[in-house]
């Protein structure tokens, strides 16, 4: 049994706070892999992890883990400034790396490490736990197997009263999750975003935000992130041209309804003002969707990327193509909401394998 647990990748956690807590309850309970480090800044966090994680080596010095030759693998939940520096430090060590997201505050700092990674065949990983959602994943398959038909547009609404961040807007704290789940749907590029806000509470601080992203596939996306709502709100809306589907994630059950609702036009005469209308109102299904705790799915998808040199379901692909939609909403936020385009990034340059690997046509070619 010892010799079995030592083959597994050890994994340590950077930033032991909120998202980092989480990290290493999972990775403690998963069998895939060994909480081999916890690190934090805090003296109170640090005993209270020596007291919860007896075995474990707990430290305040991220050097620790990158130095350490029991570390395979380390989890980074740091504040977003100090990401690119962590992940760099970390990939320079040889070590596999998941990044919470955001997973930097700039597009070319993504590049980077995705050259980085790529070049010494190191597994970068973004946390975006709603690409491993059962009902995320359902939704995309449903959407790629043709039965909502053509996809018209993704409205998506995530609102609640807080938690305000001082040093970043609403659109870097919520709206990555949005992104991620509406470009996982699709496996689509984004091509612009406009974006307008308000600052109701702290000067310079948008606390609502409305965007507006467009990809590649000529679809539209609508976003909108509040603090400053009185109800929860975690609701994604997909509208298809012979069907449409609803993933509401506050609900205990039932998270996605799928409708067979659609509306269809027929001419009846010789142009377009003369033509009949046709509502159709079939059967609302509410599929079984399978349990998971998304970030275990996730957690375990970085210990067997790691084991199997695999690419993981959120690499470092996704995590750039959100940071380049943020970028893009905050230019439009400063410009009263004109449209910021999104260059399809020129293509990174696999080092290690001598292939080409960003966008195809506006598909990633990560995409799975």
């Amino acid at each position: 049994m010892g010799s079995m647990t030592s083959r597994l990748p050890g994994l340590a956690v950077i930033g032991c706070g909120y998202w980092g807590s989480k990290h290493t309850r999972v990775i403690w309970e998963m069998p895939q892999a060994r909480l081999a480090m916890a690190v934090d800044q805090s003296q109170e966090r640090r005993d209270y992890l020596r007291e919860k994680y007896g075995s474990v080596e707990v430290t305040g010095d991220a050097e620790a883990a990158f130095n350490s030759d029991d570390v395979n693998g380390v989890v980074i939940a740091t504040p977003v400034s100090t990401h690119f520096e962590l992940a760099r430090q970390a990939l320079l060590a040889g070590k596999h790396v998941l990044v919470e997201k955001p997973m930097v505050t700039r597009s070319s700092e993504a590049e980077e490490l995705i050259a980085l990674a790529e070049a010494r065949q190191l597994v970068l990983m973004v946390g975006h736990t709603y690409e491993y959602h059962p009902a995320v994943t359902y939704l995309r398959n449903l959407i790629r197997s043709g039965s909502l038909g053509q996809i018209h547009y993704i409205n998506s609404s995530r609102l609640n009263l807080g938690l305000f961040q001082p040093d970043t807007n609403v659109l870097w704290d919520l709206a990555p999750h949005d992104l991620s789940i509406i470009f996982s749907l699709l496996g689509q590029a984004p091509v612009s975003v406009s974006a307008t806000g308000q600052c109701h509470i702290l000067p310079q601080v948008e606390d609502v935000a409305y965007a507006l992203v467009r990809l590649a596939n000529g679809v539209t996306a609508h976003v909108h992130v509040s603090w400053l709502d009185p109800v929860k709100v975690r609701q994604v809306t997909v509208v298809g041209s012979t069907g449409m589907a609803v993933f509401n994630d506050v609900a205990a059950e039932q998270q996605v309804q799928i409708y067979d609702k659609r509306f269809t036009i027929a001419p009846a005469g010789d142009g377009y003002a003369d033509f009949r209308s046709g509502y159709h109102y079939g059967d609302v299904v509410l599929p079984r969707i399978p349990s998971g705790e998304p970030l275990t799915l996730e957690c375990e998808d970085f210990a067997r990327s790691i084991v199997n040199g695999t690419r993981p379901v959120a690499d470092g692909y996704s995590g750039l193509r959100v940071v380049q939609a943020l970028e893009a909403a905050t230019r439009s936020l400063h410009a009263d909401g004109r449209a910021e385009p999104i260059a399809l990034p020129e293509p990174v340059v696999l080092a290690a394998q001598g292939q080409l690997g960003l966008v195809e046509n506006g598909h990633y070619a990560a995409d799975k």
